[in-house]
C-alpha cells in the first residue's frame, strides 16, 4: 500500500514544509491539486517563516503594548502588523539571506549594537531616560530581524519589561528566547527575579500568603491595615503625622541606618505631608505602594521586622 502525503495529519505536512526548502516546496506541489492547495497555504508559509526567521511581528507587539514606547518610525511601518501574503514575506525572506556575501561582518555588526545598547541601559539606571529604552529596543528588534536566534536580544527586551514593571510580559520574551537559544545563561537568573517578585504580588501556591495588592494595584485592605498600625506605633504625640524625628526612627528600625533631614523632607514632599511638612497617614500609605508595586519582597521584609509575619500579615506572638 502507498502512502499518499496530502492524506497525511497537517502536523505531519506542516513538519515536512519546515523542512523543505522553498523551490522544493514548489516541486511537491505540482505532484497533485491537493498538495498545490495544500503548499500554498498562508498558514503553512506563516509557520514556514517564524520558524526560519523568527517572529519579529509578535515580539514587537508585545512590547509596545506593554510598554506604550514609541520605537523608531520605520520599525512600526515594518512590524506592527503581520503581512497579509506569508508566502511572499517568506521568499524575500529568504532571498535577502541567500544574498548575504558576508555573515561573519553582519554578526560583527550586531555584537557592536548589542554593546552599545548595553552601555545605554547603564545610563538608563543613572538618568532614567526613557528615550533609552526607546533606543535600545529599536536596535534589539533590528538585530532579531536579521539574526533571530540572537538570544542576547530577547535577554535585553525582557530587561526593559523588567525595569518598566511589565513582569508577566518579560517572561514571555524569555521563554521566546530561551526557545531559540537555551545556552543563554542570564534567562534563567532574570526569570527567577521576576518570579520572585511575581509570587511577592500573588501570594503562595500553599494559600497562606496573604495578597499586598489589590487586581487594580492598589494596597489591599489587610496591608493597608497592618501598616496603619505601623504608622500609630511610631506617631508619638498621636497627630496623624510622621514628624522628622518620628519618621528617623522609623527608618532608622526598618533599614537600620539613620536618614539625614534633606531625605527625610524630601520622602514628606514626595509622597504627602501636612503644613510642617511631617509625613501623613496617606503619604505612609502612599511610599508603601509605590514600594510594593517595585518589590514586594521588601514590604514583606519590612513588616517582618516590625513583628508581623511577612507572609500572613498577622502580629507575632511576643515572647
Amino acid at each position: 500500500m502507498t502512502s499518499r502525503i496530502d492524506v497525511f495529519p497537517d502536523i505531519l505536512v506542516e513538519q515536512l514544509v519546515l523542512l523543505l526548502e522553498p523551490k522544493d516546496l514548489y516541486q511537491l506541489s505540482l505532484a497533485s491539486k491537493t498538495l498545490y492547495t495544500i503548499f500554498s497555504s498562508n498558514s503553512i508559509w506563516r509557520s514556514k517563516s517564524i520558524h526560519d526567521f523568527g517572529n519579529v511581528f509578535h515580539i514587537y507587539t508585545i512590547f509596545t503594548t506593554a510598554t506604550g514606547l514609541e520605537l523608531q518610525p520605520d520599525l512600526k511601518e515594518k512590524f506592527s502588523q503581520e503581512p497579509q501574503d506569508w508566502k511572499r514575506y517568506y521568499l524575500a525572506k529568504n532571498a535577502e539571506a541567500q544574498s548575504s556575501t558576508d555573515d561573519e561582518k553582519l554578526m560583527d555588526e550586531a555584537d557592536k549594537e548589542y554593546a552599545s545598547a548595553q552601555k545605554q541601559l547603564n545610563r538608563f539606571q543613572q538618568t532614567n531616560d526613557l528615550s533609552i529604552l526607546n533606543d535600545v529596543a529599536s536596535k534589539m528588534i533590528r538585530i532579531l530581524d536579521v539574526f533571530p536566534g540572537h538570544g542576547g536580544c530577547y535577554y535585553m527586551l525582557a530587561f526593559i519589561l523588567f525595569v518598566l514593571n511589565q513582569l508577566e510580559e518579560a517572561v514571555i520574551l524569555l521563554r521566546m528566547g530561551r526557545a531559540v537559544d537555551d545556552s543563554f545563561e542570564p534567562f534563567d537568573e532574570l526569570e527567577q527575579e521576576i518570579q520572585r517578585i511575581l509570587d511577592g504580588y500573588k501570594g503562595s501556591k500553599d494559600g497562606d500568603q496573604v495578597q499586598l495588592l489589590t487586581d487594580d494595584s492598589s494596597l489591599s485592605s489587610t496591608l493597608a491595615e497592618v501598616l496603619l498600625e505601623i504608622f500609630a506605633r511610631f506617631d508619638k504625640d498621636q497627630d496623624g503625622a510622621l514628624n522628622a524625628k518620628e519618621l528617623g526612627q522609623f527608618i532608622l528600625e526598618t533599614n537600620g541606618s539613620r536618614p539625614p533631614p534633606p531625605f527625610l523632607r524630601q520622602m514628606g514632599q514626595r509622597f504627602g505631608c501636612d503644613a510642617r511638612g511631617s509625613l501623613t497617614k496617606n503619604g505612609f500609605l502612599a511610599f508603601y505602594l509605590e514600594q510594593t508595586l517595585d518589590d514586594p519582597s521588601e514590604t514583606r521584609n519590612d513588616l517582618g521586622v516590625h513583628g508581623y509575619d511577612p507572609h500572613t500579615l498577622r502580629k507575632n506572638m511576643e515572647e
